[in-house]
């Protein structure tokens, strides 16, 4: 980070000449507090610091403007794990009733915001979720870390955990694994079967290939243990099929 580093040791420096004389301590109660919340006002200093670190550093190339890019996309990253955390160690530690009223009002967002912030927090914290492959919004990690443990596995082969996925894949992913509302239960009979007769189709092809290429019977082969399997393709014409009805054919 060249750009950044040399950007702000150039303004601390800056800041430090212009700085006034150290002033004589100033007794607690003359800290200007903000509010009912008891919040201290930020003095000049961190004012300052904070207008350096969220300043626009010049770029020329390419690499510059990624390179800064990436500092503040891992910046926010950092930043909504740490208010998930807070929000855990509050909701642990404040009495019976305090969270919810901190959350309700002394809060910037909303409670179902809080909620995926604490989320997102508890998947990485324990372990569930890995810091590396955290994205950038909570938004969309909250959509990783609602998914099941079998959805999740799907996702990680799928390479749809990863810190630049986005939310409509995430959204599109889950979709696609779970059937649509509305769906009647002979409609999801229909599809189940229908899965079904594809599969059985597919480890008949893998078997005859076994057989013609590779001289292997899966279902005889030496050594092998477990169930055996034996399917034909013709075997899913003995499923009965249904109408729009939902009867028998």
């Amino acid at each position: 980070m060249a750009n950044v580093k040399s950007f702000m040791k150039k303004a601390a420096e800056q800041g430090k000449a212009a700085a006034p004389a150290p002033a004589r301590p100033v007794a607690a109660a003359a800290v200007p507090v903000a509010g009912a919340a008891g919040i201290v006002a930020p003095s000049k200093a961190d004012r300052r610091a904070s207008d350096i670190s969220d300043a626009i550093v010049p770029c020329h190339t390419r690499q510059e403007f990624a390179q800064e890019i990436r500092y503040h996309w891992n910046r926010s990253r950092k930043e909504f794990l740490s208010i998930g955390r807070y929000l855990n160690q509050a909701k642990e530690i404040l009495p019976h009733g305090e969270f919810e009223a901190m959350i309700g009002s002394d809060m910037p967002f909303s409670v179902e915001t809080a909620f995926r912030f604490r989320a997102v927090a508890e998947a990485v914290d324990t372990g569930r979720l890995s810091l590396d492959v955290l994205p950038g919004a909570e938004s969309v990690a909250y959509q990783i870390v609602t998914m099941t443990p079998d959805e999740l596995e799907r996702a990680k082969a799928q390479g749809l955990v990863r810190p630049d996925v986005t939310r409509r894949q995430l959204i599109d992913f889950k979709r696609s694994l779970r059937p649509p509302k509305g769906v009647t239960p002979n409609d999801r009979r229909r599809q189940l079967l229908a899965e079904y007769a594809r599969l059985k189709s597919r480890m008949a092809e893998i078997r005859d290939e076994l057989r013609r290429d590779h001289g292997v019977d899966p279902d005889h082969h030496a050594g092998r243990t477990g169930v055996t399997i034996d399917v034909e393709a013709e075997d899913v014409d003995q499923f009965p099929t249904t109408d729009a009805a939902g009867d028998e054919a």
